[in-house]
C-alpha cells in the first residue's frame, strides 16, 4: 500500500485549533468517523494515547505521528493538520508540534502499519518537503506535497 493512495481531501484539516494532543487526536479522529473510517472514535483514541505513553510521536521538526491500531479501524488511512498554533507534543527535539500525521491501523494490519509509517517518516526527512509543508497554503497545498 503507497502512502499517496490513502491520502485523502477529506481527511486534511489546515488551521486546525487545538491546544493540547489530546484535541487534536480527537479532532483528527472525528475525520474518521465522518468517512466511516473508524467505527468507534473512544476506542480508536484509546489505542493512540496507549502508543504514545511507549514514546513520544513527536519526531521533531515541528511534526508528530501519532497512530492507533485498533479493531475499530475499518481501513488504513492517514489524517493530516496543519495546526493553527504550535502545540507542546514533547518531540525528540524540544519543540513544539505544528504539522499531525495521525494514522489509523486495522488491528490485523502490522505490515501495513509499519509500511506507511516508513513511507510517511521517509517523506518527512525531506528537506524540501518539510519546506513545502512550511509555505503550505491550503489543504489542497498539502495533498499535492504527497500525491507527487
Amino acid at each position: 500500500m503507497e502512502l499517496k493512495e490513502i491520502i485523502k481531501q477529506q481527511l486534511v484539516v489546515y488551521d486546525l485549533e487545538s491546544t493540547t494532543p489530546k484535541e487534536v487526536v480527537a479532532q483528527m479522529t472525528e475525520l474518521f468517523v465522518k468517512q466511516k473510517i473508524i467505527s468507534n472514535k473512544e476506542e480508536f483514541i484509546d489505542a493512540v494515547f496507549k502508543r504514545e505513553k511507549t514514546g513520544t510521536t513527536g519526531i521533531g521538526a515541528e511534526i508528530a505521528i501519532p497512530h492507533g491500531q485498533a479493531d475499530t479501524v475499518v481501513e488504513p488511512a492517514v489524517a493530516i493538520a496543519k495546526l493553527k498554533t504550535s502545540v507542546e507534543w514533547h518531540a525528540l527535539d524540544g519543540k513544539p508540534v505544528k504539522y499531525v500525521f495521525l494514522l489509523a491501523i486495522p488491528k490485523e494490519g502490522s505490515t501495513e502499519h509499519l509500511q506507511l509509517l516508513s513511507q510517511l517518516a521517509e517523506a518527512l526527512m525531506d528537506d524540501d518537503v518539510r519546506q513545502d509543508l512550511a509555505k503550505s497554503m491550503s489543504a489542497n497545498d498539502i495533498i499535492k506535497i504527497f500525491k507527487r
